[in-house]
């Protein structure tokens, strides 16, 4: 896939999809509108986002971010201003200063890499952080399917050290990150792209 040979060696790569009975075209705005201050992750659990909410308390503690900040006014519709997303651009998955992505790689309707190297020290205390270091890729492949459906596939690879901070951040990425956030998102996506769909 796209971004694989960003994080050529994973300790840990994940890979789910989904069928979203819309067309790519639908989807991909959707898709690059992702981010904190922008238009959330979608997930539709709201104790899902209290726990984003209590975590982003944690790792910022000077900074009163509330729940519906995370989820984002605008995550039920598609905002122009969001559009225009560029290699090399950042997206914030945090309260400024903290975790963000960046953008690797851009195939309009077809692929999108995020690439992050910032949010794996989040997992420890702040005393922690400057002794541990990771690697992240979050990748997204769009299919087109029979009958105007399409396939959105994300891979996750990941990487990161010392050993003992691996113990810790591994088990966490794949719980957290990928078993429960990755299918939020996932679900969220589809429910947007296909009511945009029916409504034509």
């Amino acid at each position: 896939m796209p971004g694989d040979e960003v994080v050529r060696s994973p300790l840990l790569a994940t890979t789910h999809a989904i069928t979203i009975d819309a067309s790519a075209k639908k989807i991909w705005p959707w898709l690059i509108q992702i981010g904190h201050q922008r238009a959330g992750f979608y997930s539709d659990s709201p104790w899902w986002v209290a726990c984003v909410d209590l975590y982003y308390r944690m790792i910022s503690p000077g900074e009163r971010t509330s729940s519906a900040r995370y989820r984002a006014p605008d995550g039920e519709r598609i905002v122009p201003e969001w559009q225009n997303l560029q290699v090399g651009d950042a997206i914030l998955d945090g309260p400024p200063g903290t975790a963000y992505y960046v953008a690797r790689e851009i195939e309009p309707e077809q692929s999108l890499v995020l690439f992050t190297d910032t949010h794996l020290p989040y997992l420890v205390p702040g005393r922690l952080r400057r002794r541990v270091s990771g690697e992240l890729t979050a990748a997204y492949l769009l299919v087109a399917l029979e009958g105007g459906r399409t396939r959105v596939v994300r891979r996750m690879r990941v990487t990161c050290r010392p050993l003992a901070f691996r113990l810790v951040a591994l088990p966490i990425v794949l719980i957290w990150g990928e078993w429960i956030t990755a299918r939020h998102f996932m679900r969220g996506l589809k429910r947007r792209a296909e009511g945009v769909a029916r409504s034509g």
